[in-house]
């Protein structure tokens, strides 16, 4: 095959009682669907670690109540983490919703891969100019 190609690691699309969907977005929530939440043990907080070197987040569950941990929040269809802190203090930039292709749980820690993602964010809408 010609080098201009590329390959997109997205996958198709799964079943959403199947999905294990991880995302991240410009305002830096992680947010979780619920059975990436199940897999991690239901936790009331996290502690969120990276990897410079290779440039993993490293999601692990923690008591609320342990200093430097970050809460889980519940929405109507995800859990979210607010790691906006985080990623300001190691200069991670999001610009769009980016997906983790193949997050894993290893020992009960969730595995990111920065340099794993796809973008599933859609483009910004124009505001209508009322014209009078």
């Amino acid at each position: 095959m010609d080098r201009d190609f590329e390959r997109f690691n997205g996958g198709p699309n799964e079943a959403i009682g199947n999905r294990l969907h991880v995302t991240i977005s410009p305002q830096k929530l992680i947010l979780l669907n619920r059975n990436m939440y199940n897999l991690l043990g239901q936790p009331g907080a996290v502690y969120l670690n990276y990897s410079r070197t290779r440039d993993i987040i490293a999601i692990e569950p923690a008591s609320p109540r342990l200093p430097a941990t970050f809460p889980v929040i519940k929405n109507i269809m995800n859990y979210r983490i607010n790691a906006a802190p985080f990623c300001r203090h190691f200069g991670i930039q999001i610009d769009t919703q980016m997906k983790f292709v193949s997050p894993q749980i290893i020992d009960n820690i969730l595995y990111l891969k920065l340099n794993e993602v796809v973008s599933v964010g859609g483009r910004k809408r124009r505001k209508k100019v009322n014209s009078e």
